[in-house]
């Protein structure tokens, strides 16, 4: 089963996301920025990220250069 970790700000986008992938069989973690989702990979692994663009705290840009710097090769849908 593949892990899913969504990073969006928008509470009901994230939620709208998380169902209709959980109802397709997928495992799904939401967090609402870019930190929590580096923190969240700190204690789990995930098959795909999907995340915003635009989120406080960490955007999804920083987010993925912060990955990609740290050698990380996760894909990443934005």
């Amino acid at each position: 089963m593949l892990k899913i970790l969504i990073a969006e700000d928008d509470r009901e986008l994230r939620q709208l996301f998380s169902h209709v992938l959980i109802k397709n069989g997928y495992t799904v973690t939401g967090v609402s920025n870019g930190q929590q989702a580096l923190d969240a990979m700190d204690n789990d692994f995930f098959d795909l990220i999907i995340s915003d663009i635009m989120m406080p705290v960490m955007d999804g840009y920083t987010l993925v250069q912060q990955l990609r710097d740290s050698g990380n090769t996760i894909p990443v849908l934005m």
